[in-house]
């Protein structure tokens, strides 16, 4: 069987782990050939030497082409030739993306949209069984968004939910019910475990960390706002942040404005996170709203017990109710600064969360969800 995965890009995201996952574990399956079709070829795709080299990869936009609409984008505000161009080269850009990828798909025997960005460009009028992968909640969307999202989901034959959360949201629709399955994100705990012991720089002290684009639907401020009265309350641990975003020059300026230069730490962009994961004390998530937050998963895999905003969707799933870890009713920061000051030296409540999340991550096993996406794969292809 032929398949084909589409999706916008491979940069530093949660998502794109995912893709990467996914393909490594269906390298080896010999009744299966895999393509990837990518929207940009560009430098930021860091996870392109991760794709398996037994997986071809396609790009719609060669790495030319690419840089030049960057560059036109990045500077149609201020040049309004540049904005003219962009708008007339991004519609006829668009249009041989359209038939590039058409041509491409027709080629397949079931096509996966890994991600929305391909929606518009998918021709839907064929009989090819089509997949969608939904990694965000619908109440994420405004009214016009939805409308959107539930049209194009209803063009698909099958949509992976990642989550049970995000399944029941979807199935108040009543047109989807029937089509929606859950997957949870696969994670390889050997790779995990085994990437946690490559050497870092020495960090000081005891820190609380934090893994995640630097961006607003992340939340860093109120992490920052939350640490700030931790150190006042006199906790020692530090606090790392790892990711970058468009909210860096923000979050620098707040950390200088609270005098926390010295105690936390905006380490950019890593891609291999987890050697400072490792040897975090707990690990602090603060975002607004989440599809599955890998990080959290990847994180009970190295023993860093979790203490997390209960954001739409997924903390709750993966922290089973706060057995695993502890859930903060969402924007309560007293709440957050209290649970954080309440067990950071409490070895006894951080063991028995320890004991909890070994036994409950087997449900995010690798072995168990390939099996499950080979069996859908295939069943939906004879239909």
């Amino acid at each position: 069987m032929k398949i084909v995965f589409l999706h916008k890009s491979l940069v530093m995201g949660g998502v794109e782990r995912i893709l990467i996952n996914y393909l490594n574990l269906l390298k080896n399956e010999s009744d299966l050939e895999i393509e990837v079709v990518l929207a940009f070829e560009t430098e930021e795709n860091i996870f392109r030497k991760d794709i398996p080299e037994s997986i071809k990869v396609t790009y719609l936009v060669d790495k030319k082409h690419s840089e030049y609409r960057n560059s036109l984008y990045l500077s149609r505000k201020n040049n309004i030739l540049n904005r003219l161009k962009y708008k007339l080269l991004n519609f006829k850009w668009k249009i041989e993306c359209r038939n590039k990828l058409n041509s491409i798909i027709k080629e397949y025997d079931v096509i996966i949209n890994f991600s929305n960005h391909f929606d518009p460009y998918i021709n839907f009028k064929d009989n090819k069984p089509k997949i969608r992968w939904q990694h965000l909640s619908l109440r994420c969307l405004d009214k016009k968004e939805l409308i959107k999202e539930i049209s194009y989901l209803r063009r698909y034959d099958r949509i992976i939910s990642i989550c049970e959360d995000m399944k029941e949201e979807i199935s108040h629709i009543e047109s989807l019910r029937n089509k929606i399955i859950v997957l949870y994100n696969p994670i390889n705990f050997d790779n995990v475990l085994s990437l946690a012991n490559d050497s870092i720089p020495k960090v000081k002290g005891e820190y609380f960390i934090q893994v995640a684009r630097l961006e607003e639907i992340k939340n860093h401020e109120v992490m920052i706002d939350i640490f700030y009265e931790l150190v006042k309350k006199g906790i020692p641990q530090n606090l790392i942040i790892i990711g970058n975003g468009s909210c860096l020059k923000k979050l620098q300026a707040k950390i200088e404005i609270l005098h926390l230069e010295e105690r936390c730490f905006l380490l950019g962009e890593i891609k291999n996170p987890y050697p400072y994961m490792k040897n975090a004390k707990l690990f602090l998530h603060t975002s607004k709203r989440e599809g599955l937050p890998t990080v959290l998963l990847e994180s009970m895999v190295l023993n860093v017990p979790v203490v997390s905003m209960d954001c739409p969707t997924g903390p709750r799933e993966i922290l089973n109710d706060g057995e695993c870890g502890v859930l903060i009713p969402l924007n309560d920061n007293k709440k957050f600064i209290d649970s954080v000051f309440g067990i950071h030296n409490n070895d006894q409540v951080i063991s028995q969360y320890k004991n909890n999340i070994a036994k409950h991550l087997l449900k995010f096993s690798e072995e168990n969800i390939r099996k499950q996406l080979i069996n859908m794969l295939f069943e939906v292809s004879k239909e």
